[in-house]
């Protein structure tokens, strides 16, 4: 800041007006002395040049007041504060804040709606796990009648190789195709025995 502004006390005016009659005040100086005749009221802007002028006329007049006395004794006006305007990626910052806040706060007073509604969520969670189940099934079933069929007429097809015999291919292709309906009855149980085992620990 390059100047002050004060509401000069009565000894300071006589001081200004005197250092004018014996120096001649500076323009700025002169012009605020003479704007009114009462002195008591008035705001002075005085810059640092102005005030250096008023320290060494003072001096020079043999004044044994100085200026910082001059200063003390009046009234001194200070500038009114103006915030600075406000950053606006600071302002965008905050508006974002705010907003997840109040989204917190309304997830807080929704939690037992939202409960409800994941609720409802798991028992149709529920209802797709049985689905997948039952589809396992169906196509482990599928797979256990295509391994005995294929099994039967593979060896039946491979029997004429050996013999003409219908009756001994078709013995060698059953006895065949019960062993493999046997071996995959052994390995579905035992899948179904491990998942309901995992299950069980889950619970």
């Amino acid at each position: 800041m390059d100047h002050i502004t004060v509401i000069p006390s009565k000894r300071f005016v006589e001081i200004l007006q005197e250092l004018q009659n014996a120096f001649g005040a500076p323009d700025s100086i002169k012009q605020k002395l003479n704007e009114k005749e009462d002195c008591s009221e008035r705001k002075i802007n005085l810059t640092t040049h102005e005030i250096k002028w008023c320290h060494t006329k003072m001096r020079e007049r043999g004044i044994s007041e100085r200026v910082h006395e001059l200063l003390s004794e009046s009234e001194i006006v200070l500038p009114k504060y103006e915030p600075p305007p406000r950053n606006p990626e600071l302002e965008a910052r905050i508006q974002r804040l705010r907003f997840e806040q109040e989204n917190r706060e309304y997830r807080h007073m929704t939690r037992s709606v939202d409960a409800s509604y994941g609720q409802q969520a798991a028992n149709f969670g529920d209802i797709g796990k049985e689905m997948k189940s039952i589809n396992k099934q169906m196509v482990s079933g599928a797979q256990y009648l295509l391994s005995i069929v294929g099994t039967f007429f593979a060896v039946f097809i491979a029997g004429g190789l050996v013999t003409s015999d219908y009756g001994v291919r078709a013995l060698v292709a059953t006895v065949s195709a019960v062993a493999v309906g046997l071996a995959e009855m052994f390995f579905i149980i035992r899948e179904d025995l491990r998942e309901e085992d995992k299950f069980e620990k889950k619970k």
